[in-house]
């Protein structure tokens, strides 16, 4: 029951997430004034915004004025659903009853669960903003960063967590013990910063943007100094370039289709349509996705993909053979 109460939770999160995506690259309140059609103005009913199900009955158009409604919502506020489940299934959230997840009750930490709410729901709109803009969103990395110091804190007070002391090879590096998250995040932030300076006087143009950087930092506040730090990294290149091109399959069919009515109307100027599929997957991927993608794997995954590596390295170690021990010749 608690997982159906998280996707009915993530689907209206979803749907205030669309709000975010569309207003906060064009510099609008995501508060007033309250929802409407971009076309038409008209403010949107209570029945136009039931999350998944509106968009459905109306047939992807607006009730009012007819103008498509892009399905990217839909499929937005359905992965946020699905995501708050992933959430809500790892270990340490539910007690199962009966050997059954769906019987499962409460069992974990309310604060960790909000935070990691948080941290899905900012990564999606970086996601988009960024794949869309090439800008990220500097309100949804400050967010970010909060909510990781924000638990590190929590659990510090409640002495399940203790102080980083900074110490290395017998000596102090900090003046005073600091918690994880931020360690972390200066830690992983100034690694990155040094590689962007690097790369960006051999190249002689900026390697990595600014932005980038400082979603690194927050992600790093929220998973922590450990491996998954590094496992973070991986996922972002090849789970964030799966997503990113997939992604662009969309924009190469409507090249592809736009093209192949041209030629339909304007046989001699029209412009060819493989080639225009094909530039469709030639525009650069921005990075920020690929860190949101990335990060959000991580959270869920990220300490079972460590300990399968650590499994892949490890030499089982077989127990030594006891020889059986000889009776005792008669006398």
């Amino acid at each position: 029951m608690l997982l159906l109460v998280l996707f009915i939770l993530g689907t209206q999160v979803g749907s205030f997430l669309n709000v975010c995506i569309w207003r906060l690259p064009r510099g609008e309140s995501i508060v007033q004034p309250p929802s409407h059609c971009p076309r038409c103005n008209t403010r949107l009913r209570a029945l136009d915004l039931v999350p998944l199900f509106s968009q459905v009955f109306l047939g992807a158009r607006c009730r009012y004025c007819k103008a498509p409604i892009s399905w990217r919502y839909f499929g937005i506020e359905l992965l946020v659903g699905l995501l708050f489940v992933l959430v809500g299934a790892q270990p340490g959230y539910l007690v199962a009853f009966g050997g059954s997840w769906w019987t499962a009750a409460w069992g974990g930490d309310v604060v960790r669960l909000v935070r990691d709410l948080i941290f899905i729901s900012t990564l999606i709109v970086i996601f988009w903003i960024d794949y869309e803009t090439r800008l990220i969103q500097l309100e949804a990395v400050l967010l970010l960063g909060l909510a990781g110091i924000g638990l590190d804190l929590w659990q510090v007070w409640q002495r399940a967590k203790p102080m980083t002391e900074g110490e290395m090879f017998g000596s102090a590096l900090l003046p005073a013990p600091l918690p994880e998250s931020i360690v972390a995040m200066v830690v992983t932030a100034t690694g990155l910063w040094l590689v962007r300076e690097i790369f960006s006087w051999i190249y002689g143009k900026e390697a990595l943007g600014f932005g980038d950087v400082m979603l690194v930092a927050a992600i790093a506040a929220n998973l922590g100094w450990n491996a998954t730090i590094f496992t973070f990294f991986f996922l972002a290149i090849v789970v964030g370039a799966f997503a990113g091109v997939a992604l662009q399959i969309p924009r190469a069919v409507r090249a592809y289709g736009w093209a192949r009515q041209r030629q339909t109307r304007y046989q001699s100027t029209a412009p060819a349509a493989w080639p225009l599929f094909r530039h469709a997957f030639r525009k650069a991927i921005p990075f920020g996705p690929m860190l949101a993608a990335g990060a959000i794997v991580a959270l869920l995954y990220g300490q079972h993909l460590n300990q399968s590596y650590v499994n892949l390295v490890t030499v089982p170690q077989t127990a030594p053979q006891i020889a059986p021990s000889t009776p005792p010749l008669p006398p």
